[in-house]
C-alpha cells in the first residue's frame, strides 16, 4: 500500500521558513522606505534649484541685492509686499512662474506639507497645520546672515542687506535653507535643525546652486540639536575670519556670513 505524499511543512520547516520570511519582509519594507526617503529628498533638491533660479534673477534685475529676509508673523505685512524691495516669499515667486505666498494665504491655499509645491518639502511632518496670514508656516527659509539690519547705506528700509557680488565664496555660502516647520522666513547655523534628509538638510549657494549638507557641517554654538565641535564651537552671529570662533576661521567650510566682518560693519 502506498503512502500519500503530504505537502504540508513540518514544524522543523516551519522553525526555518517563517523566521526568514519575517527577514525578508522587514528587508523589503526598509529598503521601501529608504527609496521613499529618496524621492522625498529628490524632490525637496528640485524645488530648492528653482528657488535658487528664482533669487538669481532677482539679483540680476536689482543690482546683485538678494531680496528682504521678511519681517516675521505677518506674510501680508507692508514690509513683506513692497513691489520692489519685499520679502523673499513674495518678490521670488514671479520669476519661477509662481503666486507670491500673501497671494496664497489670501486665497485660501497656503502651502503645507500635504499641497505637493515648489513651496513644500515632502518630507515634511506637519500635515494638521493650519497657516493663516498673523500665523504662517514655513517649510523654507532665506539665511538671515545676509542682511545687516543696523546698517542702511541709502537702501529702502525694507531692502537692507548685502549684495551678491560681495560674497567671497559663493559656492560654499549659504543662501536659502529648509526651514524647521515654524513661522519664520529666515534662519542661521543656531536654531536650523533641520536633518530631514539623512541627517542633513538642502541649500542653496549664493551662486545659485543647490546641493545638500550634512547637520554637523552647518550647524553653530548652542544649536538645540546640539552642534559637535568643530563647528559646535562657532557662534552664528561672528563673522570673523582670525577668530577660532568665528564663521571665516579656516576650520570652517560652509559659511552663513558672505565675507570676514559681515556681520559688523556697514558695508551696502
Amino acid at each position: 500500500m502506498k503512502r500519500k505524499s503530504s505537502n504540508a511543512f513540518t514544524l522543523t520547516e516551519l522553525l526555518v521558513i517563517v523566521p526568514v520570511a519575517a527577514l525578508l519582509g522587514t528587508m523589503l519594507l526598509a529598503v521601501s522606505k529608504d527609496a521613499n526617503q529618496q524621492l522625498n529628498a529628490a524632490a525637496c533638491l528640485n524645488n530648492m534649484r528653482q528657488w535658487g533660479l528664482g533669487f538669481m534673477l532677482y539679483a540680476n534685475d536689482y543690482n546683485d541685492y538678494f531680496p528682504y529676509d521678511g519681517y516675521p508673523g505677518v506674510v501680508c505685512a507692508p514690509q513683506n509686499t513692497n513691489a520692489l524691495f519685499g520679502a523673499w516669499f513674495n518678490v521670488v515667486p514671479q520669476y519661477i512662474g509662481q503666486k507670491s505666498l500673501c497671494y496664497l494665504y489670501m486665497a485660501g491655499t497656503p502651502p503645507t506639507p500635504l499641497t505637493k509645491s515648489v513651496w513644500s518639502c515632502p518630507s515634511a511632518t506637519n500635515v494638521t497645520v493650519q497657516p493663516a496670514n498673523g500665523s504662517p508656516y514655513f517649510m523654507y527659509s532665506m539665511s538671515a546672515c545676509w542682511h545687516n539690519e543696523a546698517s542702511n547705506g541709502g537702501v529702502p528700509a525694507s531692502h537692507i542687506g548685502f549684495r551678491r557680488n560681495q560674497a567671497t565664496s559663493p559656492p560654499t555660502t549659504f543662501l536659502f535653507c529648509e526651514e524647521p516647520e515654524d513661522s519664520y522666513p529666515e534662519t542661521m547655523g543656531q536654531v536650523d535643525i533641520v536633518t530631514r534628509h539623512f541627517g542633513g538638510s538642502n541649500f542653496v549657494f549664493a551662486e545659485g546652486h543647490a546641493d545638500w549638507i550634512v547637520f554637523t557641517n552647518f550647524c553653530r554654538a548652542n544649536n538645540p540639536n546640539g552642534c559637535p565641535p568643530p563647528l559646535g564651537n562657532i557662534l552664528w552671529d561672528n563673522s570673523l575670519g582670525s577668530n577660532a570662533n568665528g564663521d571665516w576661521s579656516p576650520i570652517v567650510h560652509y559659511h552663513w556670513w558672505p565675507f570676514v566682518e559681515a556681520n559688523v560693519c556697514f558695508c551696502n
